[in-house]
């Protein structure tokens, strides 16, 4: 099984702009296009997308729906997975790992070499120090040298692995993610998935970037 456990729903916003834009609904259907056999959608800050995306593929068979969130700490940005209820942002990195595990779900280090200075959106290093269940070793949006860094950080503390598109578009579903024989989560703890993942065009960021840009313009207005 193909699985993609990082993109974005038009459910993922910011005070000032849409940062996502697709329904989840056409998130799944790119996502099968695509060649997966399954996805989570981790909005920012919310479940919401993830929620709305089991109600559409309950009575899908062969596709499996993560519920999921990308949750921003004071420490970076963690991914929530297998949970179905909101946490709380701008909590500690470890305020927010109890708080998922307290949901039953696990906590993965997104992209954890990202972002500039007080910009940071990656938990780097700290990653190691948390209990973390996993680090996103791949993230098509990050950068080759950054991904480098974020696997051998997951090799020198044998932590479990995942990756994920980060897609904010749904065309760009599947980009990267997790190969699984059975359960993905405990094959994700049991440390047996392998990476698959590319790279996202600069072109494709810069016109996620212009359309953030019109969505600010436009609330604005």
């Amino acid at each position: 099984m193909k699985i993609d456990l990082h993109t974005h729903s038009y459910y993922s916003k910011t005070r000032f702009f849409t940062d996502a834009f697709d329904s989840p609904k056409t998130i799944i259907k790119y996502a099968i296009k695509n060649g997966l056999d399954g996805l989570a959608i981790t909005d920012h800050n919310t479940i919401n997308g993830s929620l709305e995306a089991l109600e559409i593929a309950k009575n899908m068979k062969n596709f499996i729906i993560i519920p999921g969130t990308e949750i921003k700490t004071t420490d970076g940005d963690i991914l929530g997975l297998w949970i179905k209820e909101n946490v709380r942002s701008n909590m500690s990195a470890t305020e927010t790992i109890e708080k998922i595990h307290d949901l039953g779900g696990i906590a993965v280090a997104a992209h954890p070499f990202t972002g500039y200075l007080k910009l940071r959106s990656g938990v780097g290093i700290k990653a190691s120090k948390e209990k973390f269940d996993a680090i996103e070793v791949f993230n098509s949006k990050n950068s080759i040298k950054n991904n480098l860094k974020a696997k051998e950080l997951a090799n020198k503390f044998k932590i479990p692995v995942t990756a994920g598109s980060d897609a904010h578009i749904a065309k760009l579903v599947g980009y990267a993610g997790i190969i699984c024989k059975s359960d993905p989560l405990q094959e994700i703890l049991n440390k047996k998935v392998k990476i698959f993942g590319k790279t996202i065009p600069l072109y494709y960021n810069i016109k996620i970037r212009t359309k953030k840009m019109v969505s600010i313009f436009s609330s604005n207005i």
